[in-house]
């Protein structure tokens, strides 16, 4: 009963490679379910929660956001824009601009411990039935201690990154680079968030796979071999 979590920088396959896994292996594939089932516990629509996880809003946007609802305010104050574009507003420093963007003043319905507490409820029912490859969402971090679950990293360079994504995607190769990175520093961000440590951090993982160096059928391959050992080397 397998169970094999993947999780990698954006673009390094782990969809494809987790289909070719399932696959191979005749296991189950969990990706977008997870959110599915999270999103049932929290009460809250998937478009939100995978928002919560993934999105990184571009600062650009932040500030747009913030100037668009800073006029609104005026207007309704019956003030014009003097209150908030008064003298010296143009000497704030950057960080001012994120505070005044940041989530927490948002007014987000997902709390945070909802959020973590609801995919974690949903990995740990999924892997109690064994037979199963989840991708993403932290899952190596939530199964850390579980015994006979086999945790993969993938890493690639931006080339690769950049292929994968514009084909998955159709993305012209910009597109896919911005893409690519902007969805990293989401995940990156995610990891510090909610379980204070790196992504990419070896030593999260039973192994680490270059698919700048393979291709991803032998990066499946790999797995399925190292998952059987683990599986066959836990107690029943």
């Amino acid at each position: 009963m397998p169970v094999i979590t993947i999780n990698g920088v954006i673009g390094s396959g782990t969809l494809e490679i987790g289909h070719l896994v399932a696959q191979n292996m005749g296991l189950n594939y969990v990706d977008r379910y997870i959110f599915s089932e999270a999103a049932r516990l929290v009460g809250s629509p998937i478009s939100r929660l995978i928002e919560k996880e993934q999105r990184v809003v571009p600062f650009r946007e932040k500030v747009a956001r913030f100037m668009q609802t800073v006029l609104e305010r005026s207007a309704v104050a019956g003030a014009g824009a003097e209150p908030y574009f008064g003298r010296g507003i143009e000497m704030l420093p950057a960080e001012a601009y994120t505070e005044l963007v940041s989530d927490a003043a948002s007014s987000s319905n997902v709390h945070d411990r909802a959020f973590i507490e609801a995919t974690t409820s949903v990995i740990k029912e999924l892997s109690g039935g064994g037979d199963v490859v989840i991708i993403g969402r932290g899952s190596n971090m939530i199964l850390a201690d579980t015994p006979g679950v086999i945790h993969v990293g993938l890493l690639a360079p931006m080339d690769v990154r950049i292929d994968t994504m514009a084909k998955r995607e159709m993305f012209s190769a910009d597109e896919a680079r911005a893409y690519a990175e902007d969805l990293e520093n989401a995940r990156v961000t995610f990891y510090r968030k909610f379980f204070r440590t790196e992504a990419n951090d070896p030593t999260k993982f039973h192994l680490m796979l270059n698919i700048g160096r393979i291709s991803q059928s032998t990066a499946a391959e790999i797995i399925a071999h190292a998952s059987e050992d683990l599986t066959a080397a836990v107690p029943a």
